[in-house]
């Protein structure tokens, strides 16, 4: 057992007797959303002045005005293309369903940004994330260092523009949508005229939703696996027998679980709803293509093959983070199942601590719902991943048991 008045090995701490641990001076909190800050402040999404304090000025009415008609456009587009008609299990159903679901990921995304922007949200999370950063034990530059992640982020959105706009100006220029012939639904309204403008602004809300909802979680997910990393640690050296070190632990899990909690509160607007319409347009795209491969042109098989991957690639990363966190979570508990010497002190107090810290781990409510139903972890998430593709396949079987659909 470590005594008061050792080096814990840790390179950074040091206990003295009676005093708590040293910590060093709290690193520079980064900027989360790096140069996606002044996209979002341009774009036309950002609402932090229809706050109550700021929303009669000149720039909080521009902003509701501005709010208003970005919503209209992405709603009148997504009622559109759900109001039309199709026979079920046709390619044109298939695909007016898939540009639906799509929409209104697109306008789910959009409320979503104008309400962490309004609600502060993203600097909220910085100023708890920069006190929390102030209880680590060790730094590391890593850990801090956005760099190498906004330039991922910034690679991962340009398919949502690419395959968007290019099925929208396809389809604009070849008019393919009157037609009237079975390649496609038929629809006469003005909207796929402008259909262009409109999918930009919603690739703009989509990127913006995304870049916002993972980076979030990625900085949660980091601030948690460092406090594995510095908990193991402590572990393998039995500091965790120092009432001071274990305590220390306790509240800062506390405070891990607490942000974890306020982070899903906020991100349901997006998390517990995108996944699912991305999923369905997944599930459409794939049996436009296992059913009607043959009967499509060239140019709209490679988009639609392009779609198949976006709509899995938007899924994935809306729950993905999610279950990162959630591993994370149930790493902690394992750390301190596994520390022998801890369980077997004798100190009453301590042990009470190590039980209400364990039990926080195991029991507290910090899964986001998926549907507001399911509680998003490794399990749910697989099966998802399994039983998903499989709806795709039953459709295209349903379709080739009834060929004259």
């Amino acid at each position: 057992m470590v005594e008061a008045g050792t080096n814990l090995g840790l390179g950074s701490m040091y206990v003295k007797p009676g005093l708590e641990p040293m910590q060093l001076p709290p690193p520079p909190a980064p900027k989360l959303l790096g140069p996606f800050e002044p996209v979002l402040k341009f774009s036309g999404f950002d609402c932090h002045k229809l706050r109550k304090e700021s929303i009669r000025s000149v720039r909080g009415i521009a902003t509701a005005v501005i709010a208003v008609l970005i919503l209209a456009i992405l709603v009148l587009e997504a009622f559109t293309l759900m109001g039309i008609q199709g026979k079920p299990f046709t390619i044109g159903w298939a695909e007016s369903t898939l540009y639906a679901f799509m929409a209104m990921q697109a306008l789910i995304s959009a409320i979503s940004v104008m309400c962490w922007s309004r609600e502060n949200f993203i600097s909220q999370f910085e100023d708890t994330l920069a006190r929390l950063r102030t209880m680590r034990l060790s730094t590391s530059q890593s850990i801090d260092d956005y760099t190498s992640f906004h330039r991922k982020a910034a690679f991962m959105i340009v398919p949502i523009f690419v395959v968007t706009l290019s099925t929208s100006f396809y389809s604009s220029v070849t008019n393919r949508y009157q037609l009237n012939d079975t390649s496609t639904f038929y629809s006469d309204s003005f909207v796929h005229q402008v259909a262009p403008f409109i999918d930009f602004i919603g690739c703009i809300a989509s990127s913006l939703a995304i870049v916002m909802y993972v980076t979030v979680n990625t900085a949660l997910n980091r601030e948690i696996k460092h406090f594995n990393k510095e908990l193991t640690n402590s572990a393998r050296f039995q500091q965790l027998t120092l009432p001071q070190v274990l305590n220390s632990y306790s509240k800062r899990h506390s405070d891990l679980i607490q942000l974890t909690q306020f982070v899903n509160r906020n991100l349901s607007k997006y998390g517990a709803i995108v996944p699912f319409f991305t999923l369905t347009s997944f599930v459409n795209v794939a049996y436009i293509v296992g059913s009607f491969k043959e009967s499509l042109d060239p140019v709209m098989n490679v988009l639609f093959y392009l779609w198949m991957f976006l709509a899995m690639a938007l899924t994935i990363a809306g729950l993905a983070p999610l279950v990162k966190v959630q591993d994370n979570i149930q790493e902690t508990a394992e750390i301190l199942m596994h520390d022998d010497v801890l369980q077997t002190c004798g100190d009453d107090q301590m042990h009470h601590t190590y039980r209400v810290t364990l039990d926080r781990c195991l029991h507290s409510n910090s899964k986001l719902l998926f549907m507001n139903a399911f509680p998003v972890d490794s399990q749910s998430f697989n099966r998802i991943m399994f039983f998903v593709p499989n709806i795709s396949t039953a459709m295209i079987l349903y379709r080739l048991s009834h060929p004259f659909l």
